[in-house]
């Protein structure tokens, strides 16, 4: 499936637009990790553990996206917004992937 943040796909014509889609996904991280990662990124370090956790959700947002425009027989999505934030839920840090855009079928 096409994904793109822009309004439209180069070289490709809208056929049809399908509607919104949305998708989210909240995950925590173990708190000795996310202990040693803040104490690295204190020191300057890249916190890798804060990364790949980063990387993980945000892919399987994209994936629970594509899944949502496949649902109203789109072929693509264009518009595409990605929004990453962090949380404290019950004492617990959290890693929030919010994203959305516009399903389309295209040519």
């Amino acid at each position: 499936m096409l994904i793109a943040t822009t309004p439209a796909l180069e070289g490709k014509k809208i056929l049809e637009y399908k509607g919104a889609v949305f998708a989210q996904v909240v995950k925590g991280f173990a708190l000795g990790q996310g202990f040693l990662d803040g104490w690295r990124a204190m020191g300057g370090e890249r916190s890798k553990g804060h990364e790949e956790l980063i990387a993980a959700i945000r892919a399987e947002a994209l994936e629970e996206l594509k899944r949502e425009a496949k649902v109203l027989g789109a072929n693509a999505i264009v518009g595409l917004i990605i929004d990453l934030d962090t949380a404290t839920l019950r004492e617990r840090p959290m890693m929030l992937a919010k994203v959305a855009g516009t399903a389309v079928v295209v040519e």
